[in-house]
């Protein structure tokens, strides 16, 4: 049976997925902390839609892993001054350690593929992702507003 250009590269999607979920069991934590821990060290400062909406995990996923955090104090919340609905998470100094403890092989296994691969070839791969995701994207919602 031969195999499609699409078709290679959603196995390929698939198969990264895969390989990510068998890290997060490798390292006992759960995707919803480590979505949580991985945004954070990169981005600092995030509200909870803005980690719900990165992670595409459902809301309550996202709570719950900021409950947990909190409740180790390695996560802070606090309210944006000019609205009040909107609340901002941020590693504490405890917390920025443990991503950093939890967080940090993930890192160097990713830089470590990032470096086998080299910069243009990773310049390509995300130019092509993105290009590949916003189209999709768009014929998707042209195809759901039919």
């Amino acid at each position: 049976m031969k195999v499609n250009d699409s078709e290679k590269l959603n196995l390929a999607i698939i198969h990264g997925n895969r390989a990510y979920k068998q890290w997060e069991q490798d390292h006992d934590i759960p995707n919803y902390l480590m979505v949580i821990l991985y945004e954070l060290l990169l981005r600092k400062k995030l509200t909870q839609k803005q980690l719900v909406d990165l992670s595409d995990l459902p809301k309550q996923s996202i709570n719950k892993g900021i409950k947990k955090l909190c409740e180790a104090e390695c996560l802070t919340m606090s309210v944006d001054s000019h609205d009040k609905r909107v609340r901002f998470c941020e590693l504490t100094p405890a917390g920025k350690e443990y991503a950093r403890e939890k967080m940090g092989p993930l890192f160097k296994l990713e830089e470590k593929t990032a470096q086998k691969m080299g910069a243009e070839k990773m310049k390509l791969l995300t130019s092509l992702s993105e290009e590949w995701s916003n189209t999709f994207w768009q014929f998707l919602n042209e195809e759901r507003g039919k």
